[in-house]
């Protein structure tokens, strides 16, 4: 093997990469350090050297994917022209049309439910600090107030989880039902002063 000198960031991106591809293509088990390796075009020493497990590889692929996916989302949520409610329309019909993910057909195979989980978890981590933002944002636009945004927020990004992960979504039935409890649940706990 030719050694050819990179980045070790770029490296590091490369391997993650050549890892979520095979992961997709043959799936997590039939895939190992030494297939990434050999695909990648590194030695299986340098890919233990970034990954020293293949579980802790899918998980650095994981986050750099639900990075990928949240990308749009957090711009969503940063955007201080939008109030709280164009915000969550436009979050929710990018849930609506996520079949046009990279890896969406792997994280909705049929026995990946516990891979799409920890995704799903990792797209809550990402945007809830930025909702939580958005909702104090839009009470300071309402000169009101909310009763605890960090219960609000949490129970908004989390409690649909199981719902929003399920392997039936792009549901639009169950988005919009979701989308409405939100409304209620904002209603109910941003108050005017």
């Amino acid at each position: 093997m030719v050694r050819t000198v990179k980045d070790p960031e770029e490296r590091r991106l490369e391997i993650l990469d050549t890892a979520m591809r095979l992961f997709v293509e043959r799936g997590y088990d039939a895939v190992s350090m030494r297939d990434i390796a050999r695909a990648a075009g590194v030695t299986p020493g340098l890919a233990y050297h970034y990954f020293d497990s293949k579980q802790k590889l899918f998980a650095a692929a994981l986050d750099a994917y639900a990075a990928e996916c949240t990308e749009g989302f957090l711009r969503i949520l940063d955007d201080g022209r939008l109030t709280l409610a164009d915000k969550i329309d436009a979050l929710f019909a990018a849930v609506a049309d996520e079949e046009g993910l990279r890896y969406h057909d792997f994280f909705h195979a049929e026995g990946n439910r516990a891979f799409h989980e920890q995704l799903s978890f990792a797209l809550c981590e990402r945007m809830y600090p930025h909702l939580l933002a958005a909702v104090k944002a839009e009470a300071r636009r309402l000169g009101a107030t909310v009763r605890d945004p960090d219960v609000l927020v949490n129970f908004i990004t989390y409690g649909q989880l199981g719902l929003m992960s399920d392997r039936s979504m792009p549901d639009l039935r169950k988005i919009a039902l979701v989308r409405n409890y939100i409304d209620v649940l904002l209603e109910s706990q941003i108050e005017p002063t």
